[in-house]
């Protein structure tokens, strides 16, 4: 069954913008017979029978509305700016692994740089591909992307949040261990993993986390690469509360 988002609200009856339309019944070429599963911009879900396409526009009606498949834990991303596909194929990925909130800080050692015009431009085009991975895989909430905080803004935003950093030189904690102590707990409902940009974190960065609270783990044997080290990170924290 095919899964949109919408701008709007849900109701009894909605109407998908031309853009949507197209792309359902033009490009994607599905069945009007066939319902659809739309999410409203009040996070609602529902299942949806098209009707008819008036101006380009198509008109449908709810079959019946649908919970949200919301996840037990909220996980959060803040990831360093890294160069071009790099950052694209993140958003997609950790889209596809069900993250909540991502925010894209610049640190240190960023080699990617944009300014206040080009990052606007570049927002648009994240958005839209975080909106086509949620869809293709089939998920009811779109994940919230935060950009232009800086690191600290981010860390006294998620002050609540269990606060977890990569670093290739940490050898006593791996993530593993940092998380069994969140099915111990249950007060701890958000999990949040640092990721630095392609030159890594500065130490003072890394000290910056952990005297917020955060805990300094390991990843594994392996240096991992910035884009490798987001979406490894957020698979093992899928697996080991979510599975």
């Amino acid at each position: 069954m095919k899964k949109i988002f919408i701008p709007t609200p849900l109701d009894e009856r909605i109407e998908l913008p031309k853009d949507v339309t197209h792309h359902v019944l033009h490009v994607f070429r599905y069945n009007i017979k066939k319902p659809i599963i739309v999410t409203g911009s009040d996070n609602r879900c529902g299942t949806y029978q098209i009707t008819e396409e008036v101006d380009g526009k198509a008109q449908a009606k709810i079959i019946e509305y649908v919970e949200s498949n919301v996840s037990s834990y909220r996980t959060i991303l803040v990831q360093s700016l890294l160069k071009g596909e790099k950052l694209e194929w993140v958003l997609q990925k950790a889209t596809e692994l069900n993250v909540d909130t991502i925010y894209l800080v610049s640190t240190a050692n960023c080699v990617a740089k944009y300014d206040d015009k080009k990052l606007q431009t570049k927002v648009s085009r994240w958005e839209k591909i975080m909106v086509e991975a949620a869809q293709q895989c089939g998920r009811n909430q779109l994940p919230t992307l935060v950009v232009g905080e800086t690191l600290s803004q981010v860390l006294d935003i998620e002050a609540k949040a269990l606060k977890l950093v990569a670093y290739e030189n940490e050898e006593g904690h791996t993530i593993k261990d940092e998380l069994k102590i969140v099915l111990n707990d249950v007060s701890i409902t958000d999990i949040l993993i640092c990721i630095g940009p392609e030159g890594g974190y500065q130490e003072k960065e890394i000290n910056a986390i952990i005297e917020s609270g955060g805990k300094s783990v390991s990843l594994g044997n392996t240096i991992l690469r910035a884009e490798t080290a987001a979406i490894g990170s957020l698979a093992m924290i899928q697996y080991e509360l979510e599975l």
